[in-house]
């Protein structure tokens, strides 16, 4: 099996801790330089693809998960629970699409976590694969990410700080998790911890600045990125928690405050054909953020799994939110629909990006941010 990607990617991370956890043996391949194959696969060039050695192309780390399980005799990664289950998916969720902002910020708005980063991806994509000077390869990546997924979504002097906040706040809801237990959900990896591990292993835990601070304020959480990397799946049943604790209610309350406040506007904005839509989350107004398909898709799947619930289920979730915002949850025919994978087929189907082409669309500056 062959794993398109690269060693500093968010992704990328999060299938390789899944494919050591699950002994799933594989070949890591740069994206440059196979563009044009991994289009005409999977749809698009984005971190992971997997080419299997039957030919079939997969990507989207979440549906890769889900399909690999299908294809495992040991214990599953999601939980029995329907509740835990929802609440597994919703942290899933949480991880890939809010901590993306924080997780870019970091390694981008920094001189010497930026530094380190073109450095990794021109050595590991763009040596050998490019006929390109390795000072303007650098200088090209830096100006492209800072502008395309920093500025370009929505981090400016007046968000910086809540978006560093967002980072700070789940370490430490995190830590008070750790702290309790050695996973998520319990004493067996759900695929809640396989979702943080892509920020929490590639970004947070090895860029300079953000690492540096998990260790000094989280080191329970510093201790479980290692603790991912190494964990191997057994034939024991999971044992997980029997009920939403405070420490994990705590983490739910923030989720319902960033992340399913932003799935709901982002999905409004879609509904109105806006390219770009300005949010507000913890009273943090966010500028011109660009709109997202892919993540009304993801307000999708959650829709599906809420509405899977039974009213008690449903009630015991909203009172650990604390939030109106997980309200839109039951809101299915509020908003345009994706038409996103419509037939089922992921993570086998055709695949879009996040962002459109893949980077965040032009922004055009109409005001001082």
């Amino acid at each position: 099996m062959r794993v398109y990607g690269c060693k500093i990617s968010y992704y990328t991370g999060k299938l390789e801790t899944y494919l050591r956890y699950r002994g799933i043996s594989y070949q890591n391949l740069p994206t440059v330089g196979n563009e044009k194959k991994l289009k005409a696969g999977a749809g698009c060039a984005q971190m992971p693809v997997v080419e299997l050695d039957d030919g079939r192309w997969l990507t989207d780390t979440t549906p890769m998960l889900a399909w690999f399980e299908q294809q495992q005799s040991t214990p599953t990664i999601y939980p029995q629970s329907p509740t835990l289950k929802f609440v597994s998916d919703l942290i899933e969720d949480y991880a890939d699409e809010w901590l993306w902002r924080p997780a870019m910020h970091y390694r981008w708005s920094f001189r010497a976590d930026r530094l380190y980063a073109a450095q990794a991806l021109y050595d590991d994509l763009i040596a050998g694969n490019r006929p390109i000077p390795r000072w303007l390869a650098l200088h090209i990546l830096k100006y492209r990410q800072y502008f395309g997924f920093v500025r370009g979504d929505g981090v400016t002097h007046k968000t910086r700080a809540h978006v560093e906040r967002s980072y700070h706040t789940s370490l430490q809801r995190l830590q008070a998790i750790f702290e309790r237990r050695p996973f998520v959900l319990g004493h067996t990896p759900t695929n809640a911890d396989f979702g943080l591990i892509g920020p929490m292993l590639r970004h947070f835990g090895q860029d300079p600045t953000p690492a540096q601070i998990m260790r000094n304020q989280a080191p329970a959480v510093y201790e479980w990125v290692a603790r991912m990397w190494n964990a191997k799946a057994t034939v024991a049943n999971p044992e997980l928690i029997t009920e939403i604790d405070d420490v994990l209610a705590d983490l739910l309350a923030e989720i319902g405050q960033t992340h399913l406040s932003q799935l709901g506007q982002n999905a409004e904005a879609y509904s109105q054909n806006k390219t770009r839509y300005s949010q507000i989350i913890q009273d943090c107004h966010y500028i011109q953020v660009p709109t997202s398909r892919y993540r009304v898709w993801c307000l999708e799947q959650l829709q599906k799994s809420w509405a899977e619930l039974k009213s008690n289920e449903q009630d015991n979730l909203r009172r650990q939110f604390g939030s109106p915002e997980a309200v839109l949850l039951l809101q299915q025919n509020s908003y345009s629909p994706s038409n996103y994978n419509t037939k089922q087929n992921a993570p086998f189907n055709r695949a879009i990006n996040v962002f459109g082409s893949g980077i965040p669309p032009r922004f055009r500056k109409t005001t001082r941010l």
